[in-house]
């Protein structure tokens, strides 16, 4: 065994062995895999193999798509088949609310160039003989659909990884990883020791074992999966085509031809979870105990469109562990408690995704951050708060709904609640819905008297739609109070802690106690990589506020770039609890409670206190509101919450103060074109893309992504942050939509809604610099219709920011 290389990837199914590749290919050819037994052992052996692009969000059909075009590359590269098939593929829609699933899917996906159309059911059984039309209500039809052998494939990557001088080792476990000196790492196995500056976990259903060596836990838990492959069927037989890959989502199914015979898997119920105390050390290419009877449900609901599968003999059952992390989802990116630990985890559709995981990845390691918004697949999504019963009880709900459609805004409540605040029982009892962020329960809306406190999910606007539009009015006209608690919250503080953060920071800070600023984190690419709104509390100590399900990739950022000597950074955010009064009452309403002034040119826009509040002590209240109104965000110990809560409905009821939700507060930022994390403001976008040139500066001599964002701000932009209105007649839209000019789509929407004050739908997005002209002529396609729309100049709300100044 080599003595040095410099990464190591752990495991070698399909995943490992294309992160491999992807690393020798853009340069760095001293790497090396290891794996315990041989290449593929685990789940990637015994996978179906399928392959599709048309899905959400964008980031995963990008990766996926990648993942498609690459096989036919990699077979000339490698020399290796991947028994690669290109067959189309088939979504099946049995009711009209799966038509429009995948309608919203048609339209995402048009951002990337993914063709996919609906055909009538006749050309659908002209593509698919087996399939009988008469339960189907309408079927989606995409040119890049089709299947892998995995076998090959995984070997197809390997072959690839060698020839550009990677080296493999099979048969060989790794039994420590320690960490050493300067970020690097030590990899020992039963053969021997290496050591390496990068080490990257791709061990499959062994991730957890892997991720214990080195004193980490994954939320990953296995599940068993089968699926069958039929004898010959005669209609295939007589087919002069391959049969197309098949997706039935409303009854959890996929098929695709095997042979002249069917391969057809569920996502059945109940889940069945797997070696939940670990995985044995011994698996490896076996197979679990096989039980049709799991299937029947699914198998006879099937039968109705392929009704094959009613007289087709069984040829072989496959059942076999797949490992997954709470949404499905993969674990992936360096992990933010260990230095140059990268993860490569919980991967489903391994053949699907598995080459864009390694590319990704490899770009992390190599040029430090993927060329695209990944966080979906972030391994720092997930923190301490994704308990082992918790993983356990989102895998099982979201194997069982494995291809179930998602509405906008849909809330999923298994394994809930984890994390409450102090007053949840109060906000329960005024008839809160809850969602959760990041393992925190926070309101999203509350139900009025006689009315059910539950969403009903919907792609036209919902029932809580009239409830949340009451809800902005009353912040416009009165006052609203939010329970403000989710938020990612650092405290920094000592002697040069300014100057770093000058550094690790766009925009200045602010030069004196009791000020605010708000300000763009970049990567070193000059893309934005966080949002922060920064307090002066006093001359050495400053609160950093930001998105809350950011804290992870926040604190593995700023360990990559730490304070200096005698300058403490703690993340604080389970520290404090937080409440969030606005509207043009507020003022008189905390003038009533606050031991302070609390005039405009005492406490103006933007200032940082702390106070006393109904008799809480060293109360944070900072003068700014998110929903473009007078406001106030005030952050205490959790003991205070309850009394500031008690206290400020007490002394606003007079006024009109009433309770409201985070769905308010997105509705009534639009009006004010304000950007939101992870919506509008990615890792996809310069400063100047996203409209934040303004809080760049430049005039500081250093500071990360300086040179970078020098040269984006001497270049036209790509595409521009815009703010439509949009003739919805009823149907909102909320995120992916295409956004048409003439008939060439232009951009594409990041968020939307209802304007409850300006009454009008709005939807903020990105359109190619070149045609953001303002005015109309443009349109929003919203479910399959494309709805006239007008690009917006100017905020449709007190443009010149008035009132949050009052």
């Amino acid at each position: 065994m080599k003595s040095k290389a410099r990464v190591v990837v752990i495991g070698g199914g399909v995943v490992g062995c294309s992160v491999l590749y992807h690393l020798a290919r853009m340069g760095w050819r001293d790497v090396v895999l290891i794996e315990r037994q041989e290449l593929t052992s685990g789940s990637s052996w015994h996978a179906a193999g399928g392959l599709y692009t048309v899905t959400r969000p964008n980031a995963v059909a990008a990766a996926q798509r990648y993942t498609f075009n690459i096989y036919a590359e990699l077979e000339k590269e490698s020399g290796q088949s991947c028994g690669f098939h290109l067959t189309g593929g088939l979504n099946l829609c049995r009711t009209r609310e799966e038509m429009l699933s995948n309608l919203a899917m048609q339209s995402a996906v048009r951002r990337l160039g993914i063709e996919c159309e609906f055909i009538s059911l006749a050309e659908a059984k002209d593509k698919a003989p087996i399939l009988e039309p008469g339960p189907l209500y309408a079927a989606l039809w995409e040119d890049e659909g089709g299947h892998v052998d995995p076998a090959s494939a995984t070997q197809a990557f390997a072959a690839a990884a060698r020839r550009l001088g990677a080296v493999i080792y099979r048969h060989d476990p790794v039994i420590e990883t320690n960490p050493l000196t300067r970020g690097c790492w030590q990899v020992v196995t039963e053969g021997g020791s290496i050591a390496c500056e990068a080490l990257v976990n791709a061990a499959g259903l062994w991730g957890r074992e892997v991720a214990a060596l080195a004193g980490i836990t994954l939320p990953l838990m296995p599940v068993e999966h089968q699926y069958l492959v039929t004898e010959p069927v005669p209609e295939i037989e007589a087919m002069t085509h391959e049969l197309p890959q098949i997706n039935d989502s409303e009854i959890n199914v996929y098929a695709r031809q095997e042979g002249k015979g069917l391969l057809f898997g569920a996502y059945e119920t109940p889940c069945r979870h797997w070696a939940e105390e670990g995985t044995p050390p011994d698996f490896g290419h076996e197979l679990l105990p096989d039980d049709l009877s799991h299937l029947e449900w699914n198998f006879a609901k099937s039968a109705e469109v392929m009704p094959c599968l009613a007289t087709a003999g069984v040829k072989r059952v496959i059942s076999g562990p797949m490992i997954f992390s709470p949404d499905l989802g993969p674990l992936m990116g360096p992990h933010p408690a260990l230095t140059n630990y990268y993860c490569a985890n919980g991967v489903m559709t391994g053949f699907n995704q598995g080459a864009g995981i390694g590319k990704l990845l490899a770009e992390w390691i190599i040029e430090g951050e993927p060329s695209f918004d990944i966080f979906c697949w972030d391994v720092a999504r997930f923190g301490d708060w994704a308990s082992r019963d918790y993983v356990k009880a989102t895998t099982a709900y979201f194997y069982e709904h494995r291809s179930e459609r998602a509405y906008p805004g849909q809330e999923y409540e298994a394994g809930r609640p984890l994390r409450t605040p102090p007053i949840h029982d109060r906000l329960r009892a005024a008839g809160a819905v809850f969602g959760a962020s990041y393992g925190l329960e926070h309101p999203l809306w509350f139900a009025p008297k006689g009315m059910k406190a539950k969403d009903s999910p919907s792609f036209a606007r919902p029932n809580w739609f009239a409830p949340v539009m009451e809800e902005c009015r009353r912040v416009r006209e009165a006052a609203g109070l939010y329970e403000f608690t989710g938020m990612a919250r650092f405290i920094l503080e000592g002697e040069g802690a300014e100057g770093w953060l000058n550094h690790v920071l766009a925009n200045r800070v602010p030069a004196r106690a009791g000020r605010m600023a708000l300000t763009p984190m970049l990567s070193a690419s000059g893309r934005l990589a966080g949002d922060f709104t920064v307090s002066r509390l006093s001359e050495q100590r400053f609160l950093l506020l930001g998105s809350d399900p950011m804290q992870l990739a926040y604190t593995r950022r700023f360990r990559a770039d730490p304070p200096p000597a005698g300058v403490s950074l703690r993340n604080v955010s389970g520290d404090f609890t937080g409440l969030h009064l606005a509207g043009p009452a507020a003022r008189d309403v905390l003038c009533r409670l606050a031991e302070a002034d609390l005039s405009r040119a005492a406490f103006p826009f933007l200032g940082a206190r702390r106070m006393s509040v109904a008799g809480v002590a060293d109360v944070i209240v900072l003068r700014v509101s998110y929903t473009g109104e007078l406001g106030y965000e005030l952050y205490c110990a959790p003991a205070g919450q309850p009394v500031l809560f008690d206290a400020l409905m007490h002394e606003g009821a007079s006024v009109g103060l009433g309770l409201v939700g985070t769905r308010s507060l997105m509705m009534l930022r639009l009006e004010k074109s304000f950007p939101a994390w992870g919506l509008e403001l990615t890792p996809d976008y310069t400063p100047f893309e996203a409209g934040l040139d303004r809080f760049v500066a430049f005039a500081k001599p250093d500071f990360v992504g300086r040179e970078a964002a020098l040269a984006a701000r001497q270049s036209p932009p790509r595409e521009v942050f815009c703010t439509f209105t949009v003739d919805a007649e009823g149907a909102d839209a909320w995120g992916d939509e295409a956004i048409w000019r003439g008939g060439e789509v232009v951009g594409y929407v990041t968020s939307g809604g209802y304007g409850a004050h300006t009454q009008r739908s709005i939807a903020l997005g990105y359109v190619r610099a070149g045609a953001a002209a303002p005015g109309p002529g443009f349109s929003i396609e919203i479910l399959g219709e494309k709805r006239a729309a007008e690009l917006q100049a100017r905020p449709l709300y007190d443009p010149a920011g008035e009132r949050m100044r009052a």
